[in-house]
């Protein structure tokens, strides 16, 4: 999956039902443990995603990789 600012905004755009599954996909995917995801929890997400630079991407990609490698 090729992280970049069109599928973040595509993400952001998702309902709360699509985001959540499609946060939970994510971090199954790179074994990363999630807890609940409330309202309040995927509103700060779309602002983070919709917020994101490129930098951004760079170092969430850096996370993923890190936490397959565990």
């Amino acid at each position: 999956m090729n992280i970049d600012k069109n599928l973040l905004n595509q993400l952001a755009n998702l309902d709360d039902k699509s985001l959540a599954a499609a946060v939970r996909m994510f971090a199954a995917s790179s074994g990363i443990p999630i807890g609940d995801l409330d309202k309040a929890g995927l509103d700060a997400l779309r602002a983070a995603l919709g917020s994101a630079n490129d930098e951004d991407i760079v170092n969430a990609k850096r996370i993923l990789e890190e936490y397959k490698k565990q």
